[in-house]
């Protein structure tokens, strides 16, 4: 769903919970002030934002409630993508060779690995004679890679 900048900061204002993941300012890469590695209070809109800058991508993520969010930047306006994980997909993001997850290193900081679900739904296909096929349609982000004790 695409967001005007009013329509986003309430959304922004109506995450009351604690998440982890990061935000890209148009004005500066990822900020370690705005990786946020453990689950946490996200920082008030007007702590992210100055007179001319603006979010360019943000993903969080709730280990409580599967909650997973992706924000990012087009043109004028913000697509937000909002949706809670279920517990079969999160689970193939703790598998370690599940192809339904990928793990990818952040540009911050060569240890720190985020985790990726791949949400694939059914859909009916014309090239396949109309069956239903599996086609790929989100890519979410499913918070931090936590190491096994």
């Amino acid at each position: 769903m695409l967001k005007s900048r009013e329509a986003l900061k309430k959304f922004y204002d109506n995450l009351n919970d604690k998440y982890e993941g990061y935000v890209q300012m148009s004005d500066s890469r990822i900020e370690p002030k705005h990786l946020f590695k453990t689950t946490q209070t996200l920082p008030k809109w007007d702590e992210l934002h100055d007179d001319i800058n603006y979010i360019v991508e943000m993903a969080l993520f709730n280990p409580s409630t599967k909650q997973s969010i992706l924000i990012r930047q087009q043109n004028s306006e913000w697509l937000v993508i909002e949706r809670v994980l279920e517990e079969e997909e999160i689970k193939k993001c703790d598998s370690k060779y599940d192809s339904k997850c990928d793990l990818f290193f952040t540009l911050i900081e060569d240890t720190l690995k985020m985790k990726i679900a791949q949400i694939w739904e059914e859909e009916k296909n014309e090239f396949c004679l109309d069956m239903e096929v599996l086609e790929p349609k989100y890519l979410l982000f499913a918070g931090f890679e936590k190491e096994k004790k």
